[in-house]
């Protein structure tokens, strides 16, 4: 059964933050023209309405990853020319920091598009995210896992922005997971999630567009222990570094012309990972439209159930329930019943 997209892992970087069960981890200036494009060519054209129906999502997966692929390949560009002029300057004695300035600065203005020219599908470390707005990796300081499942008992009362506060249970007698579901559960309500990296150390995420209202808002109150009482305190949040830092790169000498030249080609490197991403979903997106275009209505919905059984019930693995779960929130019996009746 052709299985709707939903996240791409392509860089060593995205490793760190593979548990969290969410959808993860490239934009052009024309993205929309070239997006509709692709979109009239993956079109299903026999299969009538139900497979149409059924492609809808998978060709919104479809325009923004050709989004991402348009910015990605502009980048490319503008980075492989920025390249060229760094190479060509350590040849010479005298360098023309005016022209790598503008540049580099207009790589800048162009990196600063990354999310409205990606259509939201590109997060900050490149990582494509298709079917959900891409988001912000950060950590909280004072939050570990560490101390929050060792020494003596505390109540946390979280709050954002002055609503309504939810607290949570920490200390000795925590589980690990039993704090990781408090801290969801209790930051859930504000679109936070609470993520483990590979090294079991504790990370949080929000929608990038939710990133700069978060910081100074999300405030904690504790009992004198971690936290302390009386008045809650802004927690101390530090984002994830970007992929791309075009601030660091100097061009006043030749020393660092050497180093910004080194931070380039890593970028084009990473960008290139990402591009080979992107073609991979563009892919799969076709196919399963292609795939779904040939497939009648009764037939779809029996190979779905299977699949989403099979997923469900594999053994000892939660990740897998973890990723299904979001899915099926705000899911009510009614608005089942209601769906059917429309049958």
């Amino acid at each position: 059964m052709p299985a709707t997209l939903g996240s791409i892992s392509h860089s060593p970087a995205d490793k760190r933050w593979s548990k969290d069960g969410a959808p993860i981890a490239a934009a052009a200036r024309n993205g929309v023209v070239a997006s509709r494009a692709a979109l009239a060519s993956a079109r299903p054209q026999t299969g009538g309405a139900s497979g149409w129906r059924y492609s809808t999502q998978l060709n919104e997966q479809l325009t923004s990853a050709q989004c991402a692929l348009d910015y990605v390949e502009d980048m490319l560009s503008q980075l492989q020319g920025f390249k060229d002029s760094l190479s060509q300057q350590l040849t010479q004695r005298r360098l023309d920091t005016e022209g790598l300035n503008a540049q580099r600065d207009a790589l800048g203005q162009a990196w600063q598009r990354r999310r409205n020219d990606s259509a939201g599908s590109l997060d900050s470390q490149l990582r494509l995210s298709l079917g959900a707005p891409a988001r912000q990796r950060f950590v909280a300081r004072g939050l570990d896992l560490d101390s929050l499942t060792s020494g003596a008992p505390e109540t946390l009362v979280f709050s954002v922005g002055g609503g309504a506060p939810a607290a949570v249970r920490v200390g000795e007698g925590v589980r690990r997971d039993e704090a990781l579901r408090g801290l969801n559960q209790a930051l859930g309500q504000a679109g936070m999630r609470c993520e483990l990296d590979d090294y079991g150390r504790l990370g949080f995420s929000c929608s990038e567009r939710d990133w700069d209202s978060l910081q100074g808002a999300l405030t904690v109150r504790g009992g004198g222990v971690r936290f302390p009482g009386g008045v809650p305190q802004p927690l101390a949040l530090e984002a994830e570094a970007p992929a791309l830092d075009v601030s660091r790169w100097r061009v006043d000498d030749h020393a660092q012309v050497r180093l910004a030249l080194q931070d380039v080609l890593r970028a084009i490197a990473r960008l290139q990972q990402t591009h080979s991403a992107i073609d991979g979903a563009i892919a799969e997106a076709r196919q399963s439209i292609s795939q779904l275009s040939r497939t009648e209505e009764q037939s779809w919905a029996s190979g779905f159930v299977s699949d989403f059984n099979a997923r469900l019930n594999q053994t000892a693995d939660f990740n897998h329930l973890q990723q299904l779960v979001p899915a099926l929130l705000g899911i009510s019996r009614y608005r089942v019943l209601a769906l059917l009746s429309l049958r």
